[in-house]
């Protein structure tokens, strides 16, 4: 009897994933074309990189995902040391979504102070680690030194490249 519960709730729970998948195809694809295109353009997603050449709070978030998916723990935190915490608030949203039924009752709370969190590392990254290796290097193919020349050398002469 137990095990039919458990079918069941699984039922659900991929009936619930399935209505999201198709209600959030558009927005999924556009973002998909967009990680595409500004990867191509700009050999990464983020805007502010491809803008300035800085790292954003979020650099290396992506990359880390795909470490910790791929078993590279210490990789992942190297990258960025909140994936985890947004991977622990994923499967929060998750099981409360999917499972539940639910609303995550304080889910945009935690976001909030996740993000504040990586805007604390990232401030102290910058004062510490850049500009260093990746994500915390100057991206010297920006789109401000492709439009102003004096841009790139004087971020050369400040960072001292």
């Amino acid at each position: 009897m137990q095990q039919l519960g458990a079918g069941k709730a699984l039922q659900t729970a991929l009936i619930r994933l399935r209505r999201d998948i198709k209600n959030y195809r558009f927005a999924a694809a556009a973002l998909l074309i967009y990680a595409a295109a500004a990867t191509l353009l700009f050999g990464t997603i983020c805007p502010l990189a491809a803008l300035t050449g800085f790292p954003c709070p979020g650099c290396g978030s992506t990359r880390a995902l795909f470490f910790v998916l791929t078993g590279r723990l210490g990789a992942a935190f190297r990258y960025s040391p909140c994936i985890y915490l947004w991977i622990l608030l994923a499967a929060y949203v998750g099981w409360q979504r999917y499972v539940r039924g639910r609303r995550a009752a304080g889910a945009l709370a935690m976001a909030g102070g996740i993000s504040a969190v990586m805007i604390l590392v990232y401030l102290y990254r910058m004062a510490v680690d850049f500009p260093g290796s990746p994500p915390m290097n100057y991206r010297e193919n920006n789109v401000l030194a492709g439009i102003f020349p004096f841009y790139d050398e004087l971020m050369r002469r400040l960072l001292s490249l």
